[in-house]
Parts: structure tokens; sequence; C-alpha cells
């Protein structure tokens, strides 16, 4: 998701806790303002910070917020040399010289889309990065260096310089693809210049320029410098790397890098000299080291350890399809640990060490290749060229260790890709010095005392080659001195953020208007900043979350945008807090968005004005509740291209032609005490979901005492996953007219005489209305009510499918409360009403089915009809006890959780993963594994 789309000036979704180093978060609302003249005769002189004075001229300020307390400043588009004055600082602070730019530390940096440093062999620049500066981009955002132009990053072990994701910046799980990567460009040789003094070879993303004639060039320097998140998919083809160099020549220096969960390559080298020492390659992708079109640098000391299930190979090597290209690819390799994980990656790609293809020469020394039970070959060569490179000794492996289950892949003749040579791989690696096939005997990544790799380790290898230091030890680590301490991420028990606590904020957010709050009014005795939102709202609004602030939705309903015009976004931060007023409630109109960014740590609450205030309970129907208004389909609408159906209050039109709409992110939101009474047919649900489409994402949402429905589906086609439904007073779940999406993980608890039934089901009353509800449910957990009326006269009931309703449910539990007589047990658990005879012809053709489910209850099942044509026309025992996997076996919850010996439910389930991969994989009937409690940290648990 590219953020500088969803906020105005590039405001980042929400600002919580910083991964990778810590730190702290402080929001500037964008009320700051520099002093303006007092009057034409007695004017005062605007007061600018030392970072307006410096980075001004190269960088525009984001005034929406700041990361670990500091200013965030922009950079976009080239950056190029000036005329203007110096604008340098003092300290930490930068600035720019002519040519000379310095990204102090005093700022985080944000990429906006490419960043370019320099012209392509002209308005060259050097850019330098202070030790401790960090750098963040959104999804289109990468950094590079064109030729004649360098950079110059040197952090330090204990201040390394962090290319992160913006994402991973504010909190959020840093994820790979979140961003780009850092590109340095160069004019080296590359064998794709059949001319060198002529070479324009193009990258393969935004085709910038690289290559030449000058194998000594100089991009600059990267030390302690760590790459993570990058790596955002172009195409099927092209994605970026964590850090690509194209042609990069040997006067460059490389010491001390990581490259973390890049969705492609870790590093990746197009021709060119330069060397490279001290590496950490982590949960890289596709390979974590890769080389092609002549590459005749060094690496040393280089540690890959790949994720299971989540990359290709640690090292892929290639020169040219063409053997006569020059120059061919020779890089030296010395001590080099890889990890090769299990499993497969997303792309269908084995998990395997190291693969030598296309041609490839390379001197190896001291390597170190470690897999499993489940990894692929550790050792591959392929193709003729690669074979004639063995044979010549331009490829050699010396004093090296392969411990492997499938230790080596042969290259074998293949007629059909136009081979005829044959290399047996193991007999070429041990018939050279110093190799061996055994255990490694690791703690880790960590040899042990034992080890053979910490004695059998070639020598002197800095008279092989003046580019090496010598290390007499095979692999990365000499068993003492770990090298990668202090600066880097996700290798010594660093991988989760630590919790944070939400900024103090000092002014409202723009768009929305403070009030004055009583002392001892709110029973959160930090609130001293009231922030009310309301009317409509036609421009970018983000609620910015704070552990002072609560914002008031007021004055009735907020609407976001106007119906398919004026489109804006509601974006709120994780941890924000909304309270609302008893007619108040926030629709967002067709075209617009809400961005409601939680997470596990810093939810998102929606609840009444009653909830929050000191002396007053929350209780249903103090409020509305979020009404979302989509494009998607409705079979209310007989044309779809020209649909406006009135949603019930408000009479907001929703409906459309497309079920792949998006009206934002619901993610760790929960809402409590809404749905209050229009009249007696009006009620507002929880959240209601009118048409709304499959692009909007919904995960970890909870609703809790609702006055009327939990959840409500008019058609459309959105999917959700982690749904908690408590106590809400009619249905929890409840779809009608349409409703196409998909629901996994949905645990559903009724208090007794204030509730209805788990899920009511429907589709529409006319005959071949379109499109019939057909949604698809799995993993889900229903603990309805007893059987006595609520306030309106209806009592607790499991799951009623009625009103023409498809659908698919899977891995269902519902178990009603057990008892003697109606005031201690449940009503039926699974109804089937076939009043409307489409019900029963979705049964008898199998558009209705339910699997793997179990009905542990009194009342197990009831089928009803007013209709005399079906009165008698399913019998739902017959119908469920029929299907796959189905029963009325007793089970054993502890709040709503089976235990972890458990053997009905657990292990008796479907995957769904395998039909839709919306689904996650399990094996287990209900909402719950056992072991997880999927809400713990963001859900509210009632009492």
């Amino acid at each position: 998701m590219d953020l500088k789309n969803i906020f105005k000036l590039g405001a980042l979704s929400t600002a919580l806790a910083l991964a990778g180093c810590g730190g702290d978060i402080n929001i500037n609302t964008g009320n700051e303002e520099t002093q303006t003249p007092t009057n034409p005769t007695n004017p005062t002189t605007p007061t600018v910070s030392d970072q307006e004075a410096a980075y001004s001229g190269f960088a525009e300020r984001n005034t929406s917020l700041s990361v670990d307390g500091k200013e965030v400043w922009t950079l976009k588009g080239s950056l190029l040399p000036t005329t203007d004055a110096s604008t340098m600082g003092s300290g930490d602070t930068g600035g720019q010289d002519a040519a000379k730019i310095v990204l102090g530390n005093d700022v985080v940096w944000e990429l906006d889309g490419a960043v370019v440093a320099g012209g392509d062999k002209e308005n060259s620049v050097e850019l330098e990065v202070r030790a401790g500066t960090k750098i963040i981009g959104g999804s289109d955002s990468y950094l590079v260096v064109s030729r004649d132009s360098s950079i110059h990053a040197e952090g330090s072990q204990t201040q390394p310089i962090v290319f992160t994701s913006k994402e991973s910046a504010i909190g959020q799980a840093g994820e790979a693809g979140q961003w780009g990567g850092l590109v340095l460009l160069g004019n080296a040789p590359v064998n794709t210049c059949p001319d060198l003094d002529a070479c324009d070879a193009a990258f393969e993303v935004g085709s910038h320029n690289y290559g030449g004639n000058n194998a000594e060039d100089s991009s600059g320097v990267l030390k302690y410098v760590r790459v993570e998140f990058g790596g955002f998919k172009i195409n099927d083809t092209q994605e970026m790397n964590g850090i690509s160099f194209g042609a990069v020549g040997s006067g460059t220096v490389v010491d001390h890098i990581q490259v973390h969960l890049n969705n492609d390559d870790g590093v990746e080298f197009w021709g060119g000299n330069v060397s490279i020492s001290n590496v950490v390659l982590t949960e890289n992708f596709d390979d974590s080291l890769d080389w092609t079109n002549g590459w005749q640098g060094t690496a040393q000391h280089v540690y890959i350890r790949q994720a299971d299930n989540g990359s290709n190979r640690g090292i892929e090597a290639d020169s040219n399809s063409d053997a006569n290209a020059t120059p061919q690819s020779m890089p030296v390799l010395a001590n080099v640990t890889i990890e090769v994980a299990n499993g497969e990656n997303a792309g269908g790609d084995a998990a395997e060490g190291i693969l030598f293809r296309k041609g490839t020469g390379a001197h190896a020394y001291n390597v170190l290749v470690k897999g499993g039970v489940d990894s692929g070959e550790c050792l591959e060569i392929n193709d003729d060229n690669t074979v004639v490179s063995a044979q010549d000794a331009n490829l050699t492996m010396q004093n090296s260790l392969i411990d492997c289950v499938e230790p080596f892949k042969d290259a074998k003749p293949d007629a059909e890709e136009g081979r005829t040579l044959a290399l047996d791989v193991e007999a070429w690696f041990l018939e050279q010095n110093g190799n061996l096939a055994g255990a490694s005997d690791l703690d880790g990544y960590i040899p042990n005392a034992s080890s053979v790799a910490l004695t059998g380790g070639a020598s002197d290898l800095s008279n092989m080659d003046d580019r090496l230091v010598d290390a007499e030890y095979i692999g990365a680590f000499d068993g003492s001195n770990d090298w990668t301490t202090g600066w880097t991420t996700a290798i010594h028990g660093d991988t989760t953020p630590p919790v944070t606590s939400l900024p103090t904020l000092t002014s409202c957010p723009v768009g929305t208007a403070a009030e004055t709050v009583v002392a001892g009014i709110y029973k959160n005795e930090d609130i001293n900043l009231v922030c009310t939102l309301e009317g409509n709202v036609t421009s970018n609004i983000t609620l910015l979350a704070g552990e002072n602030v609560m914002y008031k939705i007021d004055g009735g309903a907020v609407v976001v945008g106007g119906d398919n015009t004026d489109s804006a976004t509601l974006g709120i931060q994780a941890g924000a807090s909304l309270f609302a007023t008893d007619n108040s409630y926030i629709a967002v109109s067709r075209g617009s968005k809400i961005m409601a960014q939680g997470n596990a740590q810093h939810p998102i609450v929606m609840t009444s004005e009653q909830d929050v205030i000191m002396g007053a309970e929350g209780q249903r129907g103090q409020w509305g509740g979020l009404v979302l208004l989509g494009n998607g389909l409705t079979n209310k609408c007989e044309d779809a291209t020209s649909c406006d159906v009135a949603f019930e209050v408000g009479d907001f039109p929703y409906g459309g032609n497309d079920n792949t709409d998006s009206s934002g992110q619901l993610s760790y939101v929960v809402v409590k005490y809404a749905g209050f009474k229009v009249n007696d047919t009006q009620e507002m649900n929880g959240i209601s979901f009118a048409a709304v489409g499959s692009g909007t994402q919904v995960d970890h949402i909870q609703v809790h005492a609702n006055g009327d429905d939990g959840v409500e589906f008019w058609g459309g086609a959105v999917n959700l996953k982690y749904v908690y439904l408590t106590e809400n007073f009619d249905d929890s779940l409840d779809w009608t007219n349409g409703w196409q999406g998909k629901a996994q993980f949905v645990y559903i608890t009724h208090e007794d005489g204030a509730a209805n039934r788990g899920i009511e089901a429907d589709s529409h009353k006319g005959s071949g209305d379109t499109p019939v509800s057909k949604p698809t449910l799995s993993n889900v957990t229903i603990l309805p009510g007893m059987d006595i009326e609520n306030a309106s006269g209806d009592k607790g009931e499991g799951i009623l499918l009625r009103v023409a309703t498809a659908g698919e449910l899977h891995n269902v539990l519902v178990q009603g409360r057990k008892g003697a007589t109606a005031e201690t047990e449940t009503g039926e658990c699974l109804e089937l009403d076939g009043t409307y005879a489409d019900l029963v012809d979705n049964v008898n053709n199998a558009q209705l089915v339910m699997t793997h489910s179990i009905i542990d209850c009194n009342e197990p099942f009831k089928y009803s009809s007013d209709n005399t044509e079906t009165a008698d026309a399913v019998n739902v025992e017959t119908w469920f006890l029929g299907q796959t996997g189905n029963s009325t076996s007793a089970v054993s919850l502890t709040d709503g959780m089976p235990a972890g010996t458990d053997t009905v439910l657990l292990g008796t389930g479907t995957d769904m993963s395998t039909a839709d991969s919306f689904f996650e994989s399990t094996d287990y009937i209900g909402a719950f594994d056992g072991q997880t409690d999927w809400r713990q940290g963001w859900a509210y648990y009632p009492q």
C-alpha cells in the first residue's frame, strides 16, 4: 500500500513503536507556526530552525509527524548541485555546499518515489549520510546513486545507518516489499556492453544507466548500513533488490552491511569490481547473494540465513549466456556461512545453497553450507559453459564444508535445454584441496570448539588475493568473535519491536476542533485534549494517536466524502480513542475510505460518551456505529451500473458494479455500545458493510454490546479475518442482498436474555434476483445464549439460514447452553427456513453446504417454513449429518478454546487454503487451534 496516497503531505498512517532500534514517536499536528509581523510598522522576524535553514533547499519537511523525537524531511526527484550559499549546519545537522549534500542524523529522512543522486555522468553530487541516520521509504520509493556521483554512508557499530520502510518506522510490522532499496550505479566493466567506451546498460527498474571502462571507479562508501523490508514488486519479472550494484568499481568501500527481509535478492551485482566484507543477508525471498554479467570483486565474511518456506538460493551465480562475453564473472569468495532453509517460497522455488551457472567463474575458500532435512541441494553446477569453467579451473572451491542431507546436484546433458556436458559435482568438490562433506558442529551459526570448521580453513588468504584478510577457519565466524552484534537486526532476539507508550499531543489535528476539558470529567485522568469531528469530511483527515487525547464524534452523522464525489480519507492511527454522542455515527461514502490501522499493542477503540465519562456506564445503543458504503454488487438493484440503494439509516446511497471496490481498512478496531434505535424497524449495527468490495481489508475487529446486529452485510464481497462479536443484542453476524465475501476465524458469544442469533443469513425474496448471497465461512465458534427472550421477544439461537441464501460453512462449531428448561438451555442451534423456495433449491443443488462442523446442543436442529409448498422440504438433521465431517459430538471449551490435547475439534477440520488462498491453513473445527488466542492484546473481554 502506498501511504503517500492515503494522507496529505505523506502523513503516515499509524504512529506507535519503532521497529529495530526502538525509540519514541512524537506527533507534530501541523499547528505550529512561525511568527508573522504584528503590524506593518513593527514586524517580527520569522524564526527559522536550524533544520529549515540547512535542508529546505533540497528537501521538504513532512509536518505531519516526527519519528524518534525528530522531524521528518522528505527527499524527492533528483538531488543536484547548487550555486547557492552553503547551508551546512553544526553538530549533527547537515546541509548542502555546492555538490555536497549531507543528510544529518538530527532528522529522519523520507524517500518519496525514486530519489536520484546526481544525473547520469553529469550534475554529479556527493551524498553523505551521517552515522545513526534513519531513512524511510514508501511502496514506490528507492534511492539511486548515479554514475560519477557517490554516497558516503558511514555508520558505526553503535550507530548504524538504517534504510527501512515507513511501516516499520512507525511501529507496524516490517514486511518484505514495503519499499524499494538502494541502487549504486558505476562506470566499471559489464559484459552486456560490447564497447565499454560507450556503455549504457539499463538498470532493470527505472532504466537508470550503468557500465563503462573504469574498473577502479568509486561510488563511495557503505559502512555499518542496514537495509530492511525492501524489494517492492514492479511486475512478475522486475523486483527491487536490497542493495543493487550496477557496474560498481573497486574504489567503492562496502563493509558491514545487512539486507533483511527483502522481497527479491539481498544483494546483486551486475558486472563491476566492487568488494564487500562483513555482510549479513537474512530471510530474503529470492537469492541472498546474486551476481551476473562479469562481477570480479571479492566477498569475505558473509553470513546468509534463509527463511523456511520463504527463500530460494543462498548464492545464485551467473556470468552470461554467451560464453564469449567478457569480462567473465570471476569473484573471489572467502569465509561464507550459508544456513539453507527448508521448504520452498511462495514463488514455488525450493530453498537451496549455491548454484553456479551461465558460465560463471569463481574462486571460493572457507565456505560452509548447512542444510536441513527438507532443504534442496546445497551445491549445484548447471549448464555447459559452467562445466567448462570448472574443468578449466576458472571455477574452484577449496577448504570448504558441505553439511547437507542433499549435498550435491550434478550437471547433466539435456537435449531440450541444449546441454551436452556432464559433471559429477561431488567428485569435483571432494577432489579439491581441503574440502569436506560432513557434520559442521555449529551452535546456531557459531562453530563449537570441537567443530572441524575452526581448523579446516585455508591459510594465507591475503597472499592468494590481496583483497582478502587471513582467516584460517571455514565459514564466516571464528568461534569467539561475533561481528554481527550491535548493528544488525533479527539475529540477537531483537525481531519484535518494543511496546512503547503513545506520544503526548499538544494540539488537535487539522480538520478537528479542540474543546475545553474539565479536570476529572473523564475516567482516564490523562485526557487533557478532546478533538471534535463533525459534519461532512471532504478532505483527508488523520486522527493522531496520543496518550492524552480522545476524539469526539458529534452532531449526528459524520460523513466522509460525498457520494462518489469529493472523495476523502479518514485516517485513524493505531491507539486512537474515539467516543460518540448519543445521536452520532460515522458513515464512509462511496468512493471514500477509512484507514483505521491499529495493531495488537495499540488497537483503535470506538465507544460511547457514557463509556468514557466519569460516573457513567457504557450500554447498548448509546451511539450509532460505523457504516461503510461501497460500489459493490447488491441484488437490490436491477441495473448495477445505475445503482443507488438507500441505507436504512440516513438514506445514504450504496451499491454498484464493482465487487473489488475498496472502502479502506479496518485492522484491530473495537466498536462498543453502538446501535441506537431510530424506530421499531431501524437500528444501527456495530459495523455495517453496504455493498463493500473485496479491496477493503478487514481483520481483527470486535463489536461489543451493540443495540442491533454486530456486523451486517448488504451485498458486496468484502472479506474478514479474526472477528470477535460479543453480547450483541440481535444477530451477531447478519448477511443479505447478495454478500459473496469470505470470513475466517470468527468467535461469537451471547449475553443470556439479551441476544438473538449468532448468524442470520438472507439473500433475496424476489425470484431470480442476483447476485445470490453466497459467502464462504471457515473456523467459526458460536456460543449462543439461553432460550429466553430479549427485550424484542427474540430468543438465543445459533444459526438461521433463510430467505434464499446460498453459501459454504466449514469448520463451524455451535455449542449451546445445556440445561433442563428453556431458561437454562439454548434455542435451536441450526435452523433452515424454507419459506422462500430458492433456499430449498440451494440445499438440493449443493449451493448451500456445511462440512466438518459440530453442533453440540440440546436442541440441535429445526426446519421451518411459512410456505405450505415447502413445509417439510428439508430434514435439517439428515442434511447436516449427510455432509462430510459433520457430527453432534460433545465438546469441551474454556472461554471458547479447546484444550491442546483435544481430539474432537483439533485435527478434524478441513484445510480451506487448498481451495482459496484467502484462507489460512487449518486442520481444526472452530475459531481457535487450542494454543493461540488471537484476541490477546487488543480485544475487550466482557466481564
